[in-house]
């Protein structure tokens, strides 16, 4: 099964990349480990007794190898069938990834933002090329920092994510992404808030968008948010090839 996501580059669904080549190297051992003791137990007892050592032992025992032979063929069959479910089920159900259940069960922005200060500093120095690489989580780490309406000016934001509830507030959704240090035991939801009244008649929750817009003053003050992005425009879009951020 590892070597099957590996292969098919989907391994970073379930753990960082710096851990594929390690994790793959380690799955093909396990694979040839246990080809092997399968190939050895599926030897007659008298092919054992030779690679042994122990021819003598073996004429004691000759009346076990047909019993030992069938068990030795049915693990083997029923490991060959246990293979092949595995893939099949692969197929038919491809992995999935993390989504707004898991968002519910792991606070927003309560870790996973990185360098905040790393990244107010790209954005006090960046321009419009620079804002366009901004992902939801460097937005979020700079809203940690700052709330200051006069720093975001100027400064569009485009940024990709899927749709999750602000239970909090009605009229706002957080555009998401999580975070993987290792591995997505570990995932953390990060996201920005989107202010858009009554979204959910528009945005199903778990909808991959694009997002451009601005931040600016939240226009409902009963609100926790002090800043919120005025979109410009939603748009659908595919979920990315690798969802989580690194």
């Amino acid at each position: 099964m590892v070597l099957w996501l590996y292969f098919s580059g989907q391994l970073s669904l379930y753990i960082h990349p710096r851990y594929h080549l390690f994790t793959a190297v380690m799955s093909m051992i396990a694979v040839i480990a246990v080809l092997w003791g399968v190939g050895y137990a599926s030897q007659p007892n008298a092919a054992k007794a030779s690679a042994s050592g122990d021819g003598a032992e073996h004429d004691h025992d000759h009346e076990d190898e047909l019993p030992a032979g069938r068990w030795s063929m049915a693990a083997l069959v029923g490991s060959s069938v246990l293979g092949v479910a595995t893939i099949a089920a692969l197929v038919l159900l491809p992995p999935a990834t993390l989504g707004s259940v898991t968002v519910e069960n792991r606070a927003i922005n309560q870790s996973g933002l990185g360098d905040t200060a790393a990244s107010l500093e790209a954005a006090r120095q960046g321009d419009d090329a620079s804002f366009a690489a901004f992902t939801v989580r460097e937005w979020a780490g700079i809203l940690r920092q700052t709330s200051d309406p006069a720093f975001f000016r100027g400064k569009p934001v485009e940024v990709i994510g899927f749709v999750a509830e602000d239970p909090e507030n009605g009229d706002v959704f957080y555009l998401t992404r999580f975070v993987v240090s290792c591995c997505s035991v570990d995932a953390q939801p990060v996201g920005i808030p989107i202010s858009l009244p009554d979204w959910e008649s528009e945005w199903a929750a778990e909808t991959w968008v694009r997002v451009t817009g601005e931040f600016v003053v939240n226009p409902n003050l009963e609100e926790n948010h002090p800043l919120v992005v005025r979109p410009q425009s939603i748009e659908p879009t595919e979920q990315p090839r690798e969802p989580y951020l690194f």
